[in-house]
Parts: structure tokens; C-alpha cells; sequence
């Protein structure tokens, strides 16, 4: 095929539009995505209003960290001579003792409720 051959062809190629559909009905999809959009810019455009209204300032952010950070350092040095303590330690140790016999007692008390014996499996019924 010679180069005058391919540019008639082309030439008596019927044109129609890129997306065929636009005749058609509007597709009802694209209305739902449409309205949420808005509602999303709406939301956006109001919430960053209210927050430059009434929001900290970034002074006020950083001040109310800074104080953050000061009371985490003192609940972690307070924890950490705490710790030291032996006789706290000792204390620690009981405590934790206990929750684990608390805890031990009442699956215990379940597996009897709900007939499982020591081994994990259920008991038959007499």
C-alpha cells in the first residue's frame, strides 16, 4: 500500500465523538461523586475556619508540648527510683504474684463452670 493509498483511506474514516456514551444518560454515579466532593470541600473549607478561629496558636501548641514533655520526664523519674527501692521491688514482686493467683483462680473456677478439667479438655456429663 503506497503512501497516497494510506491518507485516502483515512480521508473516508467516519469521525465520531472520543466517548460514544455522552448521548446517552448521564451516568448517576458520577452525580454521587459530584455531590460528596462538595460536601468534602465544605467540610475541609469549614473545619479550617473553625480551627484559625478558635484553635491554638502555635505558640500555645508548643508551650502545652514543652509542659508534656516535663511531666513525662517526671513520671519517668519517679518510676525509676521507684524501682531502685528494694523494698518497692519486693512489693512489685507480691503484687504481681498475686495478680497471677487471681488470675490462675478465676480460670480455674471457669474450666470447673464449664466442665474442663486440668488437662484442658471437657469433662464428659454423667
Amino acid at each position: 500500500m503506497g503512501a497516497e493509498q494510506f491518507v485516502g483511506t483515512i480521508e473516508k474514516v467516519e469521525v465520531h465523538e472520543s466517548d460514544p456514551k455522552r448521548d446517552a444518560e448521564p451516568d448517576p454515579w458520577d452525580e454521587v461523586g459530584s455531590h460528596f466532593g462538595e460536601l468534602g470541600e465544605r467540610m475541609r473549607s469549614t473545619y479550617r475556619r473553625v480551627a484559625d478561629e478558635r484553635g491554638p496558636s502555635e505558640e500555645e501548641i508548643r508551650g502545652a508540648f514543652s509542659t508534656l514533655v516535663g511531666a513525662w520526664d517526671q513520671v519517668a523519674e519517679s518510676l525509676s527510683d521507684i524501682l531502685r527501692d528494694p523494698d518497692t521491688r519486693e512489693d512489685l514482686k507480691k503484687a504481681a504474684g498475686a495478680l497471677a493467683g487471681a488470675l490462675g483462680s478465676t480460670l480455674s473456677k471457669l474450666g470447673t463452670e464449664f466442665g474442663v478439667n486440668d488437662e484442658g479438655s471437657k469433662e464428659e456429663e454423667e
